[in-house]
């Protein structure tokens, strides 16, 4: 069968120019002034020095403009469609310097790059990617306040096609076409990983329950 044109023409990924199976290697020698003492860079080099980032990517959509995918509109909904529309350039050696030296206190982001000392509140989060900072807090467990109306089965039912087994891993070849969409985007762009992108995890699956049911 014939591959649909908008498929051969789509990009929704910066994989034409990279390809998907393959990570950004990183330096193994990054240039001791990015660091503001000798620990920070000792920390570096043992624990982040040989880790790879996964090349980023973003939604084309241009692809999507003659279409009406209810996942499309869901993340123009919560404001996230300029952040994975994004096509800035990214530099992974000061990638790497950020989250070695990152520290989280109370919700403010607190880092340093070159020996300048850098504080992110969430109202400067906010300004600099205009994500609201005030919602529900989710960090790869089901949230006290999101239990009383998430339910796995209801969420299983809610993005996988009538024919899928529920009681088996849980595989993206399941989902139904609109859940489909959504589960790529989200491993691929939203929460990127690297690996089992055809598996649907239980976090993803909450992600996918939170923008179905808004």
């Amino acid at each position: 069968m014939a591959e649909p044109s908008k498929k051969r023409k789509g990009s929704s990924s910066r994989s034409q120019r990279h390809p998907e199976t393959q990570d950004t290697p990183i330096p193994s020698s990054i240039s001791s002034s990015l660091f503001s003492s000798k620990e920070q860079h000792t920390w570096y080099t043992n624990l982040f020095s040989s880790c790879s980032i996964i090349d980023p990517k973003f939604i084309d959509m241009d692809f999507f403009s003659d279409e009406s995918f209810k996942c499309i509109q869901a993340f123009h909904n919560s404001n996230l469609i300029p952040f994975m529309s994004s096509k800035l350039p990214v530099y992974f050696e000061l990638v790497q310097v950020f989250y070695s030296n990152l520290e989280i206190q109370e919700s403010t982001l607190i880092f340093e790059v070159c020996g300048i000392k850098m504080v992110i509140d969430q109202s400067l989060f906010y300004d600099l990617t205009q994500f609201s900072s005030d919602s529900v807090p989710f960090e790869g467990a089901l949230d006290d306040d999101w239990k009383f109306n998430f339910s796995v089965h209801d969420a299983r039912r809610l993005v996988f096609t009538n024919q899928a087994d529920m009681t088996r891993r849980l595989l993206a070849g399941s989902l139904a076409l609109e859940s489909r969409i959504l589960h790529y985007l989200i491993v691929r762009i939203l929460l990127p990983r690297s690996s089992n992108l055809a598996q649907v995890s239980e976090e993803d699956l909450i992600v996918m329950w939170a923008f179905h049911t808004g």
